[in-house]
């Protein structure tokens, strides 16, 4: 029902609406036309949403072809106005422009803001972005400039040193901005609204029998002074909505009111808590489900808003997966540096921007070719190929881990790589190694090389541009969701920047482009603009303004999210602010406050969803509702009220199921070559090995830029191989260990593997290297071989044997002869033995269960087991393990597989057993492959404790 209140004067041409009353409906009966032409008519809302709406309501009443009524937006009334007024209009300022006056402005001034730090326009745009709101507030408020300057004697505690001249600095910007836009023939919003409200006249609008305000609430002084002038009118109607604060609104246009509130409206108010953003929007989701189960139509009467626009995302692939994409429509501006298309570009800046010389850094390399807009990019047509190219090239790189740049060049004249990506193209009709490396480079050059250098900000985005429309029109990016409004968008943004007054300006630093680029972009929303107006509409809050809903469902209704109570991004103080008039925290929260308010009132069903956690509570509107409903009620618990949004958990971890072995695994098992490796880990755990060995599962290997132990463990076997593979087969003497060849090979090893400059962490790694061999030459070695006979007989010896219808094979890393014994030596890297050591004294044959807990490793009686096929006398023959970890190398590095000679024969034995009796436990077909009971130790640490689920287990 329609509440009219009295205005004391201008009664005529001012209405003011309940707040349950629609105000698009009300407007139309307001409209002149003639027959089906309503452009007699001009409609100014707030915001742009509302003109959907309206034209879609004449279209429901007229029910045939007609002509709408002018409608604008607050903006486009006031740019409307300008460009027709003003002989000469000037060219609006993006905001970009405006950055790059106050840039010049900074450059110029005696005391700059911020001293030396916002000197480079990379860092200076941040600060001009909020300087540029600032004074374009203080513009339209009508604010003189010395008053900011002067400001500091109106406020009663006085202003630290740094705010005052900070405040003097904005006033000096705001008066030499302006200075300069009418020098340079420019004009911003904020002179826009000043210059129209200023010199407005009704013969301008004489040709609208009918002027429509609707739905405004605050105002800014330049919009105060406009519309009193057109309050005096006579064929202007304002159309105000009830609400809180409304009131005082209207006084600041010299209206007054009184009246009565309209009766009050049934509604059914649910409230839903969720731990996270997903349990909204499942509850969501459930709750449309039913709807549409019911027969419910979830059309243009329903509304989803969005608050925060990082819940669409969630949104699409949850709830709107129930409707087709035609039976819903989607308004709201979403962060563009969300977008892929950022990333992809965000890949390759980071590319450039880590680069040594003509040197690509290949952890940002593989990042970038293996984005989906790169590695889709087609050949003839199919991007299969390239796809299989660009993971063949990582493969390639991985095998080198510890080599961490790359050129184009490089990758591109690797003749091993394209002989291997031709055996996995599968249909190969007329591929070459030549069209595939032509194909590389080009990617190469409109991507990579293309960024290499810049003339000034215009080329970066005219290249941006290019890389851009070459990715649309050759990868299937064009065909993902969401990529064309993100792209629409980035190439507005590059045409933007590259007309601006930035356009010329060049950078030293390479970087620096890509700084300002990011800087800007972060400015930058997608409009998902959801017209025409069809389906379930999905808004954001401001897009709610105006309109009527009967059912609402709004997401995330959290304190500081809605209200949005974050500090404001403004140079200005609370206290200048509030002597100044311009509007605070506080204004912009009334403002919240009462487009909610509005919204809700309209609604016959609410629904509203909040996180709560001991982070984030439910919005002080949220607070008011549930106290509003307590007082209705009569009762002080508000828990009644809310509904829980929960996950259905299952707490109870599952453990690993054993596998069976089948006939054909049986066979395998038969047939496979079995290493000291593969027996540990089925040692340890069946299922490792099974994965492991059998299924051949294995992590994958990445470069991450960092050196693994891994790595410096195959580097340090191999310096040690060729350094004593020089001196097989004949007695060790001191003056044949020569310290000066180790690090001269040390250095040959790092510059063929990690590059001949190393910096940095591989720097002081090559350091610690090349001090640890020459110690464990100086310390270990040399007193060896003074105190007994030393004979290297082998170095990375390759064996393998078959026994007991068993094929086993291993590497050997070093064979000695001291004195009468032979030794089979292993180097590890570690410095804990632990893992490695036997309990004899634990151990028993008889007792499986005592296998796995006594064993630390089989790795030498496993070796020992490869060689002694030569030698019969295995009391001669031992094994020891080099712990070259340890941080002081000492005889005291050495772990011997047998301490006692005497024994050895015998224990060398029960080794044996141990091992054929694995063996024929692993190819028994009526023995599965069983988890490990040692989770604790050994699941936290493993590669498969995802496949196993196991990954619950901590240690």
């Amino acid at each position: 029902m329609l509440t009219l209140k009295k205005l004391k004067g201008l009664e005529l041409n001012v209405r003011i609406i309940s707040p349950r009353q629609s105000l698009i409906e009300e407007i139309i009966p307001h409209l002149k036309h003639s027959e089906r032409d309503y452009s007699s008519s001009l409609v100014v809302f707030p915001g742009r949403r509302p003109s959907h709406f309206l034209r879609k309501a004449l279209s429901g009443k007229i029910k045939s072809g007609f002509i709408p009524p002018v409608i604008h937006s607050m903006d486009d009334f006031i740019d409307a106005l300008y460009e027709e007024k003003v002989l000469k209009p000037r060219r609006r300022l993006e905001t970009i422009d405006a950055v790059s006056i106050l840039y010049d402005i900074q450059k110029e001034a005696s005391t700059p803001l911020g001293g030396e730090g916002f000197m480079t326009l990379e860092s200076f745009f941040p600060l001009g972005l909020k300087i540029y709101r600032d004074i374009e507030e203080l513009y339209i408020e009508d604010i003189n400039p010395d008053l900011v300057k002067e400001i500091e004697p109106f406020i009663e505690e006085g202003l630290p040193d740094k705010t005052v001249k900070r405040l003097q600095s904005l006033s000096h910007f705001y008066k030499e901005f302006y200075r300069a836009i009418e020098e340079g023939g420019f004009s911003t919003r904020s002179l826009r609204y000043r210059t129209v409200s200023a010199e407005i006249e009704e013969a301008e609008l004489y040709s609208y029998k009918r002027i429509i305000f609707a739905g405004f609430f605050a105002f800014t002084r330049s919009e105060k002074a406009l519309f009193r002038k057109i309050l005096s009118w006579d064929n202007t109607l304002f159309l105000f909505q009830d609400g809180k604060g409304m009131k005082e609104r209207l006084s600041d246009l010299g209206l007054s009111m009184d009246g009565e509130k309209g009766e009050e409206v049934e509604q059914a108010i649910y409230f839903y808590r969720s731990p996270d953003t997903h349990g909204q929007v499942f509850g969501l989701t459930r709750i449309l489900k039913t709807k549409l189960e019911e027969g419910i139509p979830m059309d243009e009467r329903t509304v989803i808003v969005l608050p925060s626009s990082e819940t669409l995302f969630p949104l699409l692939r949850q709830t709107l997966s129930l409707f087709d994409e035609g039976d819903y429509n989607i308004s709201l501006g979403y962060p563009l540096h969300r977008t892929p298309v950022f990333g992809f570009l965000n890949n390759l800046m980071e590319l450039i921007t880590s680069r040594d010389g003509d040197r690509l850094y290949i952890p940002d390399y593989l990042k970038f070719v293996l984005h989906p807009y790169t590695k889709n990019i087609y050949f003839k047509g199919d991007p299969e190929i390239t796809r299989i190219l660009f993971h063949t090239i990582e493969e390639e790189l991985i095998k080198c881990r510890t080599k961490t740049f790359t050129t184009p060049v490089e990758i591109e004249g690797n003749e091993e790589l394209f002989r291997k990506i031709l055996e996995r193209v599968p249909r190969n009709e007329g591929i070459t190694k030549k069209l595939l490396r032509a194909h590389l480079g080009t990617i190469h050059e409109n991507t990579v090389e293309k960024f290499l250098s810049f003339e000034n900000i215009h080329d970066f985005t005219v290249k941006c541009i290019e890389l851009l429309t070459y990715i649309f029109n050759n990868s299937t990016a064009r065909f993902h969701p969401l990529f064309h409004p993100s792209l629409d968008v980035f190439i507005k943004a590059l045409y933007t920047i590259q007309k601006s007054l930035m356009k010329d300006r060049a950078f030293t630093e390479i970087n620096s482009y890509f700084t300002l680029f990011r800087k800007y972009i972060m400015t930058c929303h997608v409009p998902f603009e959801g017209t025409p107006i069809r389906g379930l509409q999905v808004l954001g809050f401001l897009e709610t303004r105006n309109l009527s809903f009967e059912r609402v469902l709004i997401l995330d209704t959290n304190e500081e999210i809605i209200p949005d109570t974050r500090k404001e991004d403004t140079l200005l103080p609370l206290r200048a602010r509030e002597i100044l008039g311009l509007p605070t925290y506080m204004d912009r929260d009334n403002l919240t406050a009462y487009y909610f308010d509005s919204l809700l009132k309209r609604a016959k069903e609410i629904y509203l969803f909040f996180v709560e956690d001991d982070r984030k509570e439910k919005s002080r509107l949220v607070e008011k509702l549930l106290w509003e409903k307590q007082k209705k009620d009569k009762t002080a618990e508000a828990k009644e009220y809310l509904r829980s949004l929960q996950y259905r958990v299952t707490l109870k971890n599952k453990l690993p199921c054993e596998i069976k072995k089948t006939e054909g695994m049986i066979q395998f098992l038969r047939d496979h070559s079995y290493t000291a490796t593969a027996l540990d880990d089925y040692l340890k755990c069946q299922l490792k090995f099974y994965y492991g060995s059998i299924l051949d599962i294995g992590r994958k290997e990445e470069i991450s830029g960092d050196i693994e132990k891994a790595d410096i463990g195959k580097f340090v076997h191999a310096a040690l191989s060729k350094y004593f593979l020089r001196r097989k087969n004949y007695p060790l003497k001191e003056e044949d260990i020569n310290l000066k060849e180790m690090d001269l090979l040390t250095d040959e090893f790092f510059d063929g593997v990690y590059g001949s400059n190393p910096a940095g962490a591989t720097y002081l790694l090559k350091k610690q290297i090349k001090n640890h061999l020459k110690d464990f030459l100086k310390d270990y070695t040399i007193p060896l071989i003074k105190e007994k006979s030393i004979t290297i007989l082998d170095i990375e010896r390759d064996i393998e044997i078959s026994r007991n219808s068993f094929k086993l094979k291993g590497r050997l890393d070093s064979i000695e002869k001291r004195g009468e014994e032979i030794f089979i030596i292993d180097y590890k890297t570690s410095s804990n033995a632990d893992y490695l050591k036997i309990d004899f004294d634990r151990l028993d044959i008889n007792s499986r269960e005592t296998w796995s807990e006594a064993i630390g490793s089989l790795q030498l009686p496993f070796y020992l087991l490869l060689y002694s096929k030569r030698r019969e006398r295995i009391k001669d023959l031992n094994g020891i393990f080099l712990l070259l970890g340890r941080a002081v190398i000492n005889r005291d590095i050495e772990i011997p597989l047998f301490d006692n000679q005497e024994k050895a024969g015998k224990r060398f034995e029960l080794f044996k057993k141990v091992i054929f009796r694995l063996l024929e436990e692993i190819v028994d077909p009526t023995s599965p492959f069983r988890p490990t009971e040692n989770r604790k130790e050994l699941c936290p640490l493993c590669d498969f404790q995802y496949i196993c689920g196991t990954q619950w287990v901590i240690k």
